[in-house]
């Protein structure tokens, strides 16, 4: 059965197309040495841009450039654009970065939250090099981010396929309002000290553990290399060098093409409203 993207999907898209455009050309100005990763490099390398039917944009950024987007990202962006974390903005829920589109408004599959279509940022982290070490380093980190999620417990995503045991603890949690005791922002804030630690350059596996795969997200860094550029839509973004290697690692058969049961989990927004460009020079002029 063919996947056929709603109207509303391929806008989505559209937008986060430019926004990826934008934010890219503004990181090539500055020399912050990103990446597409997981579901975004696999959308360039095997359609040529979006998996269609995909909805969000990932980019890895090395821990030194990921701060140095974060110092001067004020004076970078421009009017349309602003960017959230947890420490910008304490009601935040992730411990990743998020730039948005301010002009345009999308809402929540699940949970019907109404936001503005973004991109995720991810800071790029190194390991220990001693494989004992690492197992340990990436335990401890995923044991925090469970906190974390405990603490901010009303955004667990409770439609997420998990493991039996996995889902009731969850539920047992829930009874014990571990929202009330747990403070979401002093568990990043460890966690964030901790990934910092890690010597980015020295280490031989990096990634972000922070992010939707977990201990996956930990890959080689040989795969990165010196970078290659894909074509995404009809400008060309930068990916890890050996993207065979990387995606190989995160999706085993990256070729092999979803169910259209998997590809509904794939959605994640719709858009509610959109500014024309003339209300967009409007808002511009009246700031």
């Amino acid at each position: 059965m063919e996947f056929h993207p709603s109207d509303n999907l391929k806008q989505l898209q559209k937008v986060d197309t430019k926004m990826l455009r934008d934010l890219t050309a503004i990181f090539d100005n500055h020399d912050i040495h990103y990446f597409l990763i997981a579901g975004s490099l696999l959308g360039a390398v095997r359609h040529g841009g979006f998996i269609p039917w995909d909805d969000d944009l990932d980019i890895g950024i090395p821990r030194s450039d990921y701060e140095k987007f974060l110092k001067f990202q004020d004076r970078w962006l421009d009017n349309n654009y602003f960017v959230e974390n947890y420490q910008l903005n304490p009601q935040y829920k992730y411990y990743i970065t998020r730039v948005y589109d301010q002009h345009v408004i999308v809402k929540e599959v699940r949970g019907g939250n109404t936001t503005y279509a973004s991109l995720d940022l991810f800071p790029i982290d190194g390991t220990p090099n001693n494989k004992l070490l690492r197992n340990i380093f990436i335990y401890k980190i995923l044991f925090y981010r469970m906190l974390a999620s405990l603490a901010n417990y009303k955004n667990i995503d409770q439609h997420r396929s998990r493991s039996r045991l996995e889902r009731t603890f969850i539920i047992f949690m829930g009874f014990l309002h571990t929202e009330k005791w747990l403070n979401k922002n002093k568990i990043y804030n460890h966690i964030n000290k901790l990934l910092k630690k890690q010597n980015y350059e020295k280490s031989q596996y990096v990634g972000s553990l922070m992010g939707a795969y977990r201990k996956k997200e930990i890959f080689d860094k040989s795969f990165i290399g010196k970078r290659a550029c894909y074509k995404f839509s009809d400008f060309e973004v930068y990916g890890p060098e050996n993207y065979d290697g990387y995606l190989k690692h995160m999706y085993g058969d990256y070729l092999e093409i979803p169910t259209i049961g998997q590809i509904k989990e794939k959605q994640h927004f719709e858009i509610v409203m959109e500014e024309d460009e003339n209300e967009k020079n409007n808002n511009i002029r009246d700031i």
